[in-house]
């Protein structure tokens, strides 16, 4: 199979013909159709998520393909469905899934292992490993999909959607009649943007210096434009909500800067949802008086804590009757070839989503 190569931290990705390793009774073997590129890609390209992984690696976290191989483990799946990959497992039996919570699923954050090997005989190791045309993952990362939309837009499925969405339904709980801000247009974003307007929120404040992006923002349902770059965008965003702030806040900007003004921009007993990570080594610093008294919500949204069984057939749903909208999201369809074409213009901030196929 071909696959790209992810060999030196901050070089671009060899596309190379590379051979699978026999699955385990546990697995699934996926051929991939379609894939997200995420910007997360672009900082796990340059090292800066910090992932423990032995190099070559093969990255990419969201897919949609047709199952292959089953392994007599595998119960979910079989082969000839079609199903998706998304960036989070769901095993249904670990510690987190019992309580409720398989976003943190224990086999989330397992070690990499070897997926395939190099004509020199060295071992490609992975986790999920999406950039490549066939994909070996264990059997809780797959899940089927029943939906005669494009590939090319399920995909979206596995991250942006269910952790956009996911965002302003599950974490934030956007109630009708909220003001929401959401501090970060691309891809995530602009999935936020989607997801409380479907929640009912009466007004939607994106904060984001690109005027493309906001354009975009304001397609999808954003009420009210705040440009971090003319001036504080938290008294931007409290001088459009008499002084108060946000009900809640959906951060999707990755800087520790871009956290701190989601929090600061939350009102008292608001919620702000934080996705961003810029780098493994970056910290954010929030006011002690803010934290304690203020009555705040601050939480983390591992992939919107969408439980994929529940979540994905609704958000299904939505984008086949136009209740969602993709075609805004994809900026570009790239080949497994090109794939550093869509790493440069993801990396410059050039594009929201493109997609990859083989």
């Amino acid at each position: 199979m071909k696959a790209a190569l992810l060999v030196e931290y901050g070089r671009p990705l060899e596309v190379e013909d590379v051979t699978p390793v026999t699955p385990e009774d546990d697995d699934v073997v996926v051929r991939m159709t379609a894939s997200a590129y995420c910007y997360t890609d672009c900082l796990n390209q340059r090292g800066m998520r910090g992932l423990p992984r032995t190099l070559p690696t093969i990255v990419g976290h969201a897919a949609v393909g047709v199952v292959e191989h089953a392994g007599r483990g595998v119960t979910r799946v079989r082969e000839g469905d079609h199903v998706l990959v998304p960036g989070t497992p769901e095993c249904g039996v670990c510690f987190w899934c019992r309580k409720g919570r398989p976003d943190q699923c224990e086999h989330l954050l397992a070690p990499a292992r070897p997926v395939a090997h190099r004509r020199d005989g060295t071992p490609v190791v992975t986790g999920i490993g999406t950039y490549a045309e066939l994909i070996t993952i264990r059997g809780t990362w797959a899940f089927p999909l029943d939906s005669t939309l494009p590939d090319t837009t399920l995909t979206l499925l596995g991250c942006g959607i269910t952790t956009g969405v996911g965002a302003a339904f599950n974490v934030g709980q956007v109630q009708p009649g909220d003001t929401v801000a959401v501090v970060g247009c691309g891809h995530l974003g602009l999935w936020m943007v989607q997801g409380a307007k479907l929640a009912g929120a009466e007004r939607i404040i994106a904060v984001e210096p690109l005027a493309w992006r906001t354009d975009v923002a304001l397609q999808l349902g954003a009420t009210d434009v705040v440009n971090p770059a003319h001036a504080d965008p938290v008294e931007q965003v409290r001088s459009l909500t008499e002084g108060r702030g946000a009900d809640v806040t959906l951060e999707a900007s990755g800087p520790p800067e871009g956290i701190e003004q989601a929090f600061a921009m939350t009102r008292r007993a608001g919620t702000a949802v934080i996705t961003g990570v810029s780098s493994q080594a970056s910290s954010v610093t929030l006011p002690q008086t803010e934290v304690a008294i203020r009555g705040k919500r601050l939480v983390s949204c591992q992939m919107g804590q969408t439980h994929v069984m529940r979540d994905v057939p609704r958000y299904v749903e939505m984008l086949e009757d136009g209740r969602l909208d993709a075609a805004p999201i994809i900026t570009g369809i790239h080949p497994l070839a090109e794939i550093n074409e869509a790493n440069e213009v993801a990396a410059g901030r050039n594009a929201l989503t493109g997609v990859i196929v083989p």
